[in-house]
């Protein structure tokens, strides 16, 4: 069971967004793995975050391409972590097997290329790797899924084994 819906509101300036709406964000997701034991990172761009969650699915496939998933009530419980000092510009997933990071865009390409930049972000900020170690990790070791087809933006995830994280340094 996951959640499809989880964000925080979106920077000043921003147009009005509709809960079915995705961005840096978060929103309508619906990514399989914003699941019970994974982390979901999210950029707060407004004082307090104004957090909110919903769109519960019992089961959902890569793609929901036909804007449901198995749908259903739950009650939920989560806990809030600010963690200051940190700058993201997507969401990002983790678990204890994978990061995974979430890009959202009009075009399956934009997303691609979102989810891209926003892993190596990821691992050059966190992990200490370099762009040319970034390139060769990812070439060999990438994981990409489709989780959202339907609606205004669609998103890709791009996916990596964490075991790879804890390898020697590339040379």
């Amino acid at each position: 069971m996951g959640i499809g819906g989880l964000a925080v509101a979106p920077g000043f300036g921003s147009a009005p967004v509709s809960t079915g709406d995705t961005g840096r964000f978060g929103g309508n997701m619906d990514f399989n793995e914003v699941v019970e034991g994974n982390i979901v990172y999210l950029p707060v761009q407004q004082p307090g975050a104004l957090l909110y969650l919903g769109d519960a699915h019992a089961l959902q496939g890569d793609g929901e391409t036909s804007q449901y998933a198995l749908e259903t009530s739950m009650d939920v419980e989560f806990t809030v972590d600010v963690i200051k000092a940190k700058s993201i510009a997507m969401p990002r997933v983790e678990s204890p097997d994978q990061i995974m990071v979430l890009g959202q865009a009009g075009s399956l390409d934009e997303a691609l290329r979102s989810a891209t930049t926003g892993l190596i972000q990821w691992l050059q900020q966190d992990y200490g790797l370099t762009l040319p170690e970034c390139a060769i990790l990812l070439g060999s070791a990438a994981h990409y899924s489709v989780p959202n087809l339907a609606g205004r933006s669609v998103g890709v995830a791009l996916k990596l084994d964490k075991s790879l994280l804890t390898m020697p340094r590339l040379q």
